[in-house]
């Protein structure tokens, strides 16, 4: 039985723990992408689903919901021993977490800053609705840390300073001070009075989101009151999140494209298993917009290009050049695993960045080692600078003009980047990016491919993946020098470490423990880098004079190795 509910009564359980995340629930992965498309649509009442809780009293660990959401973050600190106790009562959520905690963050807590530190609060401009941006959005969410005056309107008040005003009186005074304001004093009376109405129109959409009880439906299995025991929510949590039944893209193509070509799905399947090799997570969507980017040219991955008799030639096409395919398959895995040394996903955020770099490979096969040099540069400028956030279909298809061809050149970097560089993207690392808190994991794979030449990830043992480990342990920074937290989680701080050593590392001074391991002949120049304190690592005395020399000349070590990885071209 589905029984509607307010966002702001959602919002209320979570406030006074009672609404919690299970263990067997995955981190928040979302982007701000994904949360802001999220909110569009609840802007233009398009339905979302619903939420899926499970009331229970047994002893189950439960985890709190970021108030303030952490990217990357140890989820280890939001769980709630006495939430967890046998005869506690409380609610899970099944599905809906990303949802959920992105609905909580809106409009009752924040985000993590790129410094990941500082919080940004969520803020609409309410003259927003006429025409849709150039990502199809009609509302775009934007987070910023302090408030960017008006048409902006802070989220957060809704539940806060306003929540004691309705609709009509929030947009009345934010109209009143517009109204006032210089730049809209050339307004004509038509314009606004259409400005007027969108922001009250958008303002009521708002209250209704927060206050109504019909934009969300809740399905809650009571297992106080009935015999949903652990073992059947487990089981019911696998199908829900594994997508039961529900077809997507490329479940609809395939269902079109065997018709004509029996063992098309079969081999996709097998492309998409050899790419994971390495713990990476290709699906079938997109091995087939690496194939059809390729073969046609428009990384649409859409059932209609199969559906009718005019589009089998495609089909065809793909099956006369299965073998080059496969063959170009190949080889970009190779290039993953032998050039780019990738054995995990913390250090991609876009797998969208294969597209180009397939399509670079099958007009282009055995490229040079200086190509493959630009064509590590160019993925890790596209991890870095989240060059696919938003419309990659288009951006696929651009690049496709210059890769989707043989290139007398080489990989065509520089076209790529003027490329970027006109959608006003970054295209160049820069020593202020290290301190950019969400960068770090792509930083240290550089750094430690780098140094060790292979990637950390790749590890013998299941549970030993390495994890960021602080050089001077943060705990005794924090007490002893009562630093912040920029100071302390700083890229000049960070080593990665297997999981297991870190557990037996504790908080050890970084003096006595780093002589410890190059006395066990341990070659600790490749996680200090500073030969000053490598030769002699009781030079890493806990003071706070030498702690900041040491962390701002690594981290200055860290840029001069990852620059020449991510800018090639500005290598002579």
């Amino acid at each position: 039985m589905y029984k509607p509910m307010a966002l702001f009564s959602l919002i209320e359980q979570v406030n006074r723990n009672e609404l919690f995340l299970p263990h067997i629930q995955r981190p928040f992965v979302w982007d701000e992408e994904q949360m802001v498309r999220l909110f569009d649509s609840l802007m233009r009442n398009y339905p979302i689903q619903t939420l899926l809780f499970w009331r229970t009293k047994e002893h189950i660990k439960a985890r709190n919901f970021m108030e303030q959401i952490e990217w990357d973050c140890e989820l280890s600190k939001y769980y709630n021993d006495a939430a967890s106790q046998k005869g506690r009562e409380k609610i899970f959520v099944l599905d809906g977490q990303q949802r959920l905690q992105t609905l909580y963050g809106i409009f009752y807590g924040s985000i993590d800053g790129p410094d990941g530190a500082t919080s940004y609060k969520a803020y609409l401009d309410l003259t927003n609705g006429a025409e849709p941006n150039e990502d199809g959005l009609l509302y775009k969410l934007e987070f910023k840390p302090e408030h960017p005056g008006l048409p902006f309107y802070r989220l957060n008040d809704l539940a806060s300073v306003d929540n004691q005003r309705n609709s009509e009186e929030i947009s009345e005074l934010i109209n009143d001070s517009l109204d006032s304001d210089d730049r809209y004093r050339e307004e004509t009376p038509e314009t606004r009075k259409d400005r007027q109405k969108r922001v009250r129109r958008n303002v009521s959409q708002l209250t209704s989101l927060l206050r109504e009880e019909k934009h969300f439906w809740i399905q809650t299995l009571d297992g106080v009151a009935n015999d949903y025991q652990y073992r059947t929510i487990r089981n019911i949590f696998v199908r829900v999140n594994s997508g039961g039944t529900k077809l997507d893209a490329a479940d609809l193509m395939f269902a079109v494209m065997k018709e004509n070509w029996e063992p098309v799905e079969e081999l996709v399947e097998q492309t998409a298993s050899l790419l994971n090799e390495s713990r990476l997570w290709f699906d079938k969507n997109l091995v087939l917009k690496c194939i059809v980017t390729a073969v046609s040219g428009d990384a649409k991955v859409d059932v209609e290009k199969f559906a009718d008799d005019s589009n089998t030639d495609l089909l065809k096409s793909i099956e006369t050049n299965w073998t080059r395919l496969e063959e170009t398959f190949k080889a970009l895995r190779d290039f993953i695993v032998n050039d780019l040394k990738l054995y995990g996903e913390k250090v991609i955020r876009s797998y969208n960045s294969f597209v180009p770099l397939f399509d670079y490979l099958y007009y282009n096969p055995g490229p040079d080692a200086v190509s493959i040099q630009k064509m590590r540069g160019y993925f890790f400028k596209s991890q870095l600078f989240n060059w696919y956030r938003s419309q990659t279909d288009a951006i696929i298809n651009a690049l496709h003009k210059y890769v989707g061809k043989k290139v007398e050149g080489g990989f065509p970097l520089g076209e790529i980047i003027e490329y970027f560089a006109g959608r006003k993207s970054i295209t160049t690392l820069a020593p202020e990016h290290l301190l950019e808190h969400r960068l770090r994991f792509t930083l240290l794979n550089i750094l430690y491919v780098e140094k060790f030449g292979s990637n950390p990830f790749d590890v013998r043992y299941s549970g030993n993946e390495p994890q960021i480990d602080h050089v001077y342990p943060k705990s005794k920074l924090y007490k002893e020098f009562q630093l912040g937290i920029q100071e302390v989680n700083h890229l000049g701080n960070y080593r990665y470490v297997g999981a297991y050593d870190n557990l037996r590392k504790r908080a050890e001074k970084p003096d006595l423990y780093f002589s410890r391991l190059k006395g066990s002949g341990i070659d600790i120049s490749k996680h200090l880098l500073i030969q000053e304190f490598s030769d002699n690592p009781e030079n890493l005395k806990f003071d706070l004079e030498t702690y900041r020399k040491f962390r701002d000349a690594r981290t200055d070590a860290i840029y001069q190795i990852a620059s020449k990885v991510v800018n090639p071209e500005l290598q002579s």
